[in-house]
């Protein structure tokens, strides 16, 4: 992500407005965590791995309390498709986890995401995640819809240790939110957000990093605009540091059919992998469908998965500009909406 002139961070797909003085973050952070940044964009730069994956995002669970719209979920569910979840709904075993924690951690792993393609709030495990991590010496971040973040688990999820919070919210506005995140209730979600953004100021947390964001129409428009305007008002009038927006992806697509790049260096290749719930690997936060499938968690130690074949070959396909030879690659929109508005 390439930071701008104006203070936004910009992705082909995303860009995020970061933090005014008063609400930043990052002076409350010690020197390692610029450290960590700065090998995070030289690895996705350079195209090179290291020895070991700098972030692991982990799917605590793939189950969900609501069925958004523009989620690849909504969409498998309604059709009956199972290749996202062969297995069927669940949570992520704790002794799996507790596993790739304590042996990741000592090798160079810099932090983990607790989500992928369910609400990791549902993990009746979540805040023994978060702490576990913590204090392993990882940066924790997690993503959510805050539907069932009460005052209580806010407290518990900051006392264990969480570093970064992203809230999923796509529309100041209430019918158009509820038409979405179908399932969600407004105004308990923003409640339950105020109620975390003010456990945050008691305890003193000023290191931890708040986002918000929302998925856009495709095409500027003046009522996009507006939404814009009033969703960064909504947030940062909480003190919510982070404003996020971003593209959908429409799934099923053959982006490589669009006017596009010719070659495509997918960065998170060279620094990130993917567990999903039962401990099988994908290097992709869009395989939805498990078709870059580079090892098993569960039975293979996670260095291992690193440099295994499945991914090298991968990273030699982009290294070699020859990423659309990649099914699942052709299915990312990544490369292919940079020049759109958003």
């Amino acid at each position: 992500m390439e930071e701008m002139a104006t203070g936004a961070y910009r992705s082909p797909t995303y860009y995020e407005l970061s933090a005014p003085p008063g609400l930043d973050w990052r002076p409350y952070r010690p020197k390692s965590y610029a450290d960590y940044r700065r090998e995070w964009d030289r690895r996705g730069r350079e195209g090179d791995p290291g020895g070991f994956p700098l972030h692991l995002d982990i799917d605590p669970t793939n189950r969900c309390n609501l069925a958004c719209v523009m989620c690849p979920r909504t969409v498998y569910l309604r059709e009956g498709r199972s290749e996202w979840a062969p297995g069927g709904l669940g949570d992520m075993d704790f002794a799996l986890y507790e596993g790739l924690i304590l042996g990741s951690a000592p090798l160079g792993l810099k932090s983990v995401k607790l989500n992928f393609l369910g609400e990791p709030l549902l993990h009746p495990r979540i805040a023994d995640m978060v702490r576990l991590a913590s204090g392993s010496g990882l940066w924790v971040m997690l993503n959510t819809n805050a539907q069932l973040l009460t005052r209580d688990m806010s407290r518990e999820l900051l006392e264990a240790g969480l570093t970064d919070v992203f809230f999923s919210f796509d529309s100041p506005y209430p019918e158009e939110y509820e038409r979405i995140r179908r399932g969600a209730d407004y105004n308990r979600t923003l409640s339950n957000i105020r109620g975390f953004m003010e456990e945050k100021e008691r305890l003193g947390k000023k290191a931890v990093q708040t986002r918000a964001s929302m998925v856009l129409p495709l095409g500027g428009t003046e009522d996009t605009l507006k939404a814009k305007a009033d969703y960064m008002a909504l947030f940062r009038g909480m003190g919510v540091a982070e404003i996020g927006f971003g593209l959908p992806t429409e799934v099923g697509l053959d982006y490589s059919t669009l006017p596009g790049p010719d070659s495509f260096l997918c960065p998170d290749l060279f620094r990130r992998v993917f567990v999903f719930h039962d401990g099988v690997a994908g290097p992709c936060c869009g395989d939805w469908e498990r078709r870059l499938v580079v090892g098993d968690a569960a039975a293979q130690e996670l260095a291992e998965i690193w440099h295994s074949a499945a991914y090298r070959s991968l990273r030699a396909a982009h290294l070699g500009g020859r990423h659309k030879e990649v099914p699942a690659c052709r299915a990312c929109s990544v490369p292919y909406l940079s020049g759109l508005e958003a």
